[in-house]
């Protein structure tokens, strides 16, 4: 940490709820009041990672990790530390757990599964209706040859759209369906949680380069399918 820098240790009530697997309650506390500073928005994070929530602690993280905040964090476990460093560094090394975690995992398991029953039609969001779930004993659509980008990443900012949904259990069909119409995408199809008029969830290839997201997007729209270039830290 720089010189000089505060450290701000975590809430000893959070704490003990981490500690003792209560991280739903750790988040609930978090979360039931506005916390600005970088240190309290890292415990936010913390916090939702460990209650299974990996995709909203990762925002976080990238944030505080881009941000080079230098505030000082301590939380601890008996002899486990959580944390214990400058916010921006621990911020970063957190992302790398998680990054390591999504190659094996559904990022979405964790989220709530109260999220209705489709997608609402729209005229002025057609990125958002682009699929609804596949009714039940339909095939997938037809196989699509497309080149299985390099530049791939869980932390990528440039997202490959390819379908949105508001059904948790509609989406995990859909990101199946993707698979098998577009097989070499297969296990880097990636979920982003977004709020567009309630909650909803976009799947598509996270990437790296926007140029390998608009080569990707070029493929699959050559071939009458619906593909939009997204900038995830907007």
């Amino acid at each position: 940490m720089a010189p000089g820098a505060p450290v701000q240790r975590i809430n000893p009530a959070v704490e003990q709820a981490l500690c003792e697997g209560r991280a739903t309650d750790a988040a609930r506390i978090l979360t039931s009041e506005p916390l600005s500073s970088p240190a309290d928005r890292f415990y936010t994070g913390l916090a939702l990672e460990e209650s299974g929530r990996p995709v909203a602690a990762r925002r976080i993280y990238a944030s505080l990790m881009t941000s080079g905040a230098q505030d000082g964090v301590f939380a601890h476990c008996g002899s486990m530390v959580l944390a214990d460093g400058p916010v921006s560094a621990e911020a970063g090394r957190r992302l790398a757990i998680i990054a390591s975690k999504l190659q094996t995992m559904d990022v979405a398991r964790g989220e709530p599964l109260q999220f209705g029953v489709g997608l609402p039609p729209t005229q002025n969001k057609p990125s958002d209706v682009s699929r609804t779930a596949p009714a039940a004993g339909n095939g997938v659509g037809p196989r699509r040859a497309v080149t299985r980008p390099s530049g791939n990443s869980p932390l990528g900012r440039w997202f490959a759209h390819l379908a949105s949904y508001r059904s948790y259990d509609h989406a995990m069909s859909g990101k199946s369906s993707l698979e098998k119409q577009y097989p070499a995408l297969t296990d880097i199809i990636d979920q982003w949680e977004v709020n567009v008029g309630g909650y909803a969830l976009r799947l598509g290839v996270r990437l790296s380069d926007k140029s390998d997201a608009k080569e990707l997007c070029a493929q699959v729209k050559s071939q009458g399918e619906y593909c939009a270039v997204m900038d995830t830290s907007q």
